[in-house]
């Protein structure tokens, strides 16, 4: 604890044990104003101070304001008790702060077990303190502000981990919401209407649930493989893997106790390549070393994985106004959505390949909105691959940018005039007075066209002449931009015009002699994020690799506690 926290601290105990100070002396009649009096000095001094002892995590100083607005428009009274007596509000505030697991958070975070057996104590008639009352309230609005903060925008602020995402929009006026939910008696109201609308966050909360049951079976055996194993081979841990697989609802429920085996059969084999597939691994049924170790990750290991992929979805814009995009990069996947909140199931989804997990190739994390489409794009090779990569070629090859379909240009890289490559006009390239670019064309390392949704990191969404690389598992290739797997698809969807742009003529377009700019008259939110664990929408759950070690750093923040500083 630093300095200006003790001191903090100390003045907020001092002010609680005055509280709980009643001189003697005082008529019956002045006693009621004592008391209300120290109470409403219990109050102020956690509003003022931004902390409060005895509190699992004692510093709440981005709630300041909140509780000095919440206690002055009830003129610094307590709003949980009436006459010392915990109301039925207070009540169900607490059970929605007991029951926090069920959102992906953890009650005690929020003093959840103190607070319960403190209004037992409140409830039961026996005399307490002015401070105990005071000290009451003052937990439960910090416990059910934090909550609803970290059910609405999570707990971590997305930009102390470098992701460009913008929750500020998004807050809550929690005083207001509060004393709204307090006065109807609405709290477990309050809470749902708080949370994400976004499919996958609901998804994310289901399997969540289920992990979290299974992490408490401690029966659950390890599959022990020691060589490559196919169908019809003799293997004497297939009733361990089929416990696992049917407890992951890979086999139904009852293969888990089938007669012993020690054959590798058809049955369990199947069950494999379903936990493969869903895991986006190749589904062939191979007993190999990938496959069995990700079978005998742990149940609380994966239910982890589900709480910091809710984290992260609590971080996402609402989306409420129309049709967007999002692309997730540890599971290689892109969706596309017509529901405004992304309510229901994609209207499009496809592989795509990400920035390598090497650094200065990442793909960043960030939200902004598509603003425009080029068919048969040029590539306007980045400084950093010029620097790196192409001039160094060029020097080995004086062959290379012909052979590559490569020119000099000047001006505008989509639109400027094409220059000789003289060793006058490289050495401007070299000193960033030219660029390199490819022409279009289908050799073009964009493909067929490329999505603009303008940000300081230039990245966009592309083609890709490279297909083959779809059908890997494991898909971080790119410099840092999203390639698709099918660029024509994802125009058709976003031009959403049949007599204009039909695929047909989306492919024409794409294929045809000329680049097109194509500026969209309604731009569409798009969201680059980063989770591990994903919903698949048949309802099935994969789990993927930490590939640039996000979760890892988001676990590293989150050990901190309250209030989170990076």
């Amino acid at each position: 604890m630093g300095r200006l926290d003790g001191k903090i601290a100390l003045v907020t105990l001092v002010s609680v044990a005055c509280a709980m100070c009643v001189p003697t002396g005082l008529t019956t009649a002045q006693a009621p104003a004592f008391a209300q009096s120290a109470t409403s000095q219990v109050l102020r001094s956690a509003a003022q101070s931004g902390t409060l002892a005895g509190l699992r995590w004692p510093r709440f100083p981005y709630y300041r304001d909140e509780l000095t607005s919440l206690y002055t428009a009830s003129g610094w009274r307590p709003v949980w008790s009436a006459n010392g007596v915990p109301t039925s509000a207070a009540r169900q505030a607490i059970d929605v702060l007991r029951s926090a697991q069920d959102r992906g958070l953890h009650p005690e975070d929020y003093d959840a077990a103190p607070l319960d057996q403190q209004f037992r104590k409140l409830s039961s008639g026996v005399p307490l303190s002015a401070g105990d009352v005071g000290r009451f309230d003052v937990t439960l609005s910090v416990g059910l502000m934090r909550h609803i903060s970290d059910v609405h925008v999570g707990r971590v602020n997305p930009k102390n981990l470098s992701v460009g995402i913008n929750i500020e929009p998004k807050k809550l006026d929690l005083a207001r919401e509060v004393s709204n939910a307090i006065a109807q008696g609405h709290i477990a109201e309050l809470v749902r209407s708080a949370e994400p609308r976004f499919v996958q966050y609901r998804n994310l909360k289901t399997a969540y649930a289920r992990y979290r049951m299974l992490a408490t079976d401690t029966t659950l055996p390890t599959v022990v493989a020691p060589r490559i194993v196919r169908v019809g081979e003799p293997f004497d841990g297939v009733a361990a893997l089929r416990r696992r697989l049917a407890a992951f609802g890979d086999l139904p429920a009852g293969a888990g106790s089938s007669p012993a085996t020690t054959t590798y059969d058809a049955v369990t084999a199947a069950g494999v390549a379903r936990f493969q597939n869903r895991n986006r691994m190749e589904p062939d049924s191979v007993l190999n070393a990938t496959t069995v170790a990700a079978i005998n990750v742990s149940p609380a290991k994966r239910a982890r994985q589900l709480e910091l992929a809710l984290e992260r979805i609590r971080w996402l814009p609402a989306l409420d106004n129309g049709p967007f995009i999002v692309a997730n990069v540890p599971s290689f996947q892109l969706y596309a959505f017509d529901s405004a909140g992304g309510t229901g199931a994609p209207t499009v989804q496809m592989n795509v390949v990400v920035g390598k997990a090497d650094v200065g190739r990442e793909t960043p994390l960030f939200e902004r909105d598509m603003r425009y489409i080029i068919l048969r794009p040029y590539w306007v090779i980045p400084p950093s691959i010029i620097r790196n990569e192409t001039l160094p070629a060029v020097r080995r090859d004086r062959g290379y940018l012909a052979r590559n379909d490569m020119e000099i240009y000047s001006g505008d890289g989509d639109s400027g005039p094409g220059l000789p490559a003289t060793a006058g006009n490289l050495a401007r390239v070299a000193s960033g007075d030219l660029g390199i670019r490819q022409r279009p064309g289908p050799r073009n390392s964009l493909g067929l066209a490329k999505f603009i949704f303008p940000n300081d990191h230039n990245v966009y969404f592309h083609g890709t002449p490279a297909t083959e690389l779809f059908s890997r598992s494991r898909r971080d290739f790119s410099h840092g931009c999203i390639r698709l797997e099918d660029p024509a698809g994802l125009a058709t969807w976003i031009l959403r015009d049949p007599r204009t742009w039909s695929r047909k003529q989306v492919e024409q377009a794409m294929n045809g002699t000329n680049s097109r700019r194509v500026n969209l008259t309604r731009q569409i939110p798009v969201v680059i994020y980063y989770t591990t664990a994903v919903v698949w929408p048949d309802g099935k759950v994969g789990f993927f690799d930490d590939v640039y070690k996000h979760d890892a750093r988001l676990e590293s923040v989150l050990a901190k506690g309250y209030p989170f500083a990076p």
